[in-house]
C-alpha cells in the first residue's frame, strides 16, 4: 500500500541558514529568525521563526518553538509548532506537543500529550463551542436577566413580606363583606 506524503514538512536545504554540527554543543537558548538544522546538542531550547530540522544525531534538551519541525533525533522538552510537526522513524519526543498538524511514524517514540488545531475555529467541534459562547440568549444569560429584574423593581414596589400582608388584609376585607 502506498501513502502520499503531502503532509510532511518539505525542507529546502538552501533555506537553512543556521547549522549546528554533530560535534557541537550549545548551552542556552538557540534563537534564529530563519531555519536551523541541528546535528549536535542544544541544552536550553530552540526558538526559530522557520523550520527546525533535528537529524538522527541531534538532541534538544529544553523547549522548542518553531514554524515547522522535523524530528529524527531526540527532544526532551515541550514543543510548540505553528504549522507542521513530523516525527520520523528514528525520532524520540519526551514532552508535550502543541501543533496544527502532526505526522508521527509508527516506529518513533512519543511520550507526552498532543494538542492539535491550536486555532480552534478550524475544527468542527471548536466552531460549535465558539458558537455556543457567542449565543446571546444562553441559559446563563437568561438566568442572570431574571435575577436582575426583581432586584431592580424591588425599589419601586413594597418588599414581598409587606405585599403579602396587604394581600391578606384585602382578602380578609373581601371575606367580611361577603358574609
Amino acid at each position: 500500500m502506498l501513502f502520499r506524503d503531502d503532509n510532511k514538512v518539505r525542507v529546502n536545504q538552501n533555506s537553512i541558514s543556521t547549522f549546528i554540527g554533530a560535534d557541537t554543543k550549545v548551552e542556552g537558548t538557540l534563537i534564529t529568525h530563519s531555519s536551523v538544522r541541528i546535528d549536535g546538542t542544544v541544552v536550553g531550547g530552540v526558538v526559530a521563526d522557520g523550520t527546525v530540522v533535528l537529524s538522527q544525531s541531534g538532541e534538544i534538551q529544553g523547549n522548542t518553538i518553531a514554524e515547522n519541525i522535523v524530528i529524527a533525533g531526540v527532544i526532551d522538552g515541550n514543543i510548540t509548532v505553528k504549522d507542521k510537526t513530523n516525527i520520523e522513524p528514528t525520532g524520540e519526543v519526551y514532552g508535550d506537543i502543541s501543533t496544527s498538524k502532526i505526522l508521527i511514524d509508527e516506529q518513533s517514540v512519543f511520550q507526552g500529550k498532543c494538542n492539535m488545531n491550536i486555532d480552534r475555529t478550524k475544527s468542527k467541534k471548536g466552531r460549535l463551542r465558539l458558537k455556543e459562547t457567542l449565543k446571546p440568549n444562553s441559559e446563563a444569560d437568561a438566568a442572570a436577566k431574571t435575577e436582575a429584574k426583581p432586584a431592580a423593581k424591588s425599589e419601586s414596589k413594597p418588599a414581598p413580606a409587606e405585599a403579602s400582608k396587604k394581600e391578606e388584609k384585602s382578602a380578609a376585607l373581601k371575606v367580611e363583606t361577603l358574609e
